[in-house]
């Protein structure tokens, strides 16, 4: 009996140049860290940006700008392993929801540099507070310079229902480097295990249980945000 609804299986999605939204700094490693993979062995131009600073990351250790350069080597590490060469960070604090004018800004100038044709960022439902922020910030900038682009949305905290999947079989061990990047946060959580828990699982659909893959939902801005404003009004 054929399923009611199956996400269509891709190769990765479409997209020269593209811009990662990351609301703190393993987040994309662990939401989409094989699919990058796969727009890097294609020379695509890959760009990430960091929404936090990171300083409560760490809290057995009571200085925060050790913490903040200790989360910023991971990351550096970790988009070294993965193939992304461009990074900007926000330095925003964790947890806080307040948006500045001068925030929008930065994000507004940073997409306008980098023109992707491709964005990723945690879907608007992910249940973190910093991930639906991030999904604010994006629509001020949306509306306020008539982006176009592609948006793709991954999931960390919260499963999503997605329209496309992504195959990263023969990524999941460059993608599990990358990942062990983040030891000061693998000494809290076993997020090694979750995410590889959650990318077998999501060869449900597709591949009968074999492998590992990524999934995404895959939406034009403009209907990507119509989503969002529905659900989060």
């Amino acid at each position: 009996r054929d399923l009611v609804y199956k996400p269509d299986l891709i190769d990765k999605p479409e997209g020269k140049n593209v811009l990662i939204l990351a609301p703190h700094f393993d987040d994309a490693t662990l939401g989409c860290g094989g699919t990058i993979i796969k727009h890097a062995s294609k020379k695509d131009n890959l760009s990430i940006v960091y929404l936090t600073d990171g300083k409560e990351g760490i809290p057995k250790i009571k200085n925060k700008e050790h913490v903040n350069s200790i989360r910023k080597n991971e990351a550096r590490k970790a988009m070294q392993i993965l193939g992304v060469r461009k990074i900007y960070c926000l330095n925003e604090p964790e947890c806080y929801e307040g948006i500045t004018s001068s925030l929008v800004d930065r994000l507004t100038l940073i997409i306008k540099n980098e023109d992707p044709d491709i964005i990723y960022i945690p879907w608007f439902l992910d249940n973190h507070v910093d991930h639906v922020k991030f999904n604010n910030i994006l629509s001020i900038v949306y509306n306020k310079i008539n982006l176009k682009c592609n948006i793709c949305s991954y999931e960390v905290w919260t499963p999503l229902i997605p329209n496309v999947i992504v195959d990263i079989s023969d990524e999941v061990e460059t993608k599990i480097k990358a990942v062990k990047c983040f030891k000061s946060q693998l000494d809290n959580v076993n997020y090694l295990d979750t995410v590889l828990g959650i990318n077998k699982y999501r060869t449900i659909y597709n591949k009968k249980g074999k492998g590992y893959a990524e999934a995404f939902l895959l939406l034009p801005i403009n209907k990507y945000f119509e989503l969002f404003k529905n659900e989060i009004s």
